[in-house]
């Protein structure tokens, strides 16, 4: 908790993009984290660890929790013309793209963990998350620049 919550509370916050949710969220986090170290002593490769557990637990409360744009707000999104206006609707396109490319954006661009702790918390191959990576940087540029 000391060394990893800020994180953690964070992570839960971005990606669920519900300051309100948050707390129920990271509670959820830290009861798994605990369940699961009683089950599994990872002592090494830690950090890894609790990023893969607390990216299965946000995957899951995304589908339950988070919030979407509507249709019409989708609509509005994409036809304001203004790109200062774009800029500062940027959570919106962010939340646009699955939470598996959100954790990975947050992951790497925001705390700057490297990706083979990246690959092993989404338990994906590390080439693949860099492709991923790109195609979710150009999906977000597309909506930004309105391409």
């Amino acid at each position: 908790m000391q060394t990893y919550g800020d994180l953690l509370y964070d992570l839960c916050e971005s990606v669920l993009w519900s300051p309100s949710g948050a707390p129920a969220a990271f509670r959820s986090v830290l009861k798994e984290l605990k369940r699961q170290k009683r089950l599994n002593h990872y002592q090494s490769f830690e950090r890894a660890w609790v990023l893969r557990v607390a990216s299965q637990k946000l995957k899951q409360l995304s589908i339950a929790q988070s919030r979407k744009l509507t249709p019409s707000e989708q609509i509005m999104l994409d036809s304001t013309l203004n790109m200062n206006a774009r800029f500062k609707q940027f959570d919106s396109y962010f939340h646009r793209l699955n939470t598996d490319e959100q954790l990975l954006l947050l992951l790497r661009d925001k705390y700057g963990i490297p990706y083979p702790e990246i690959a092993a918390a989404l338990a994906l191959p590390e080439g693949s998350l860099k492709m991923r990576r790109q195609q979710a940087l150009r999906a977000l540029e597309g909506w930004l620049w309105n391409e």
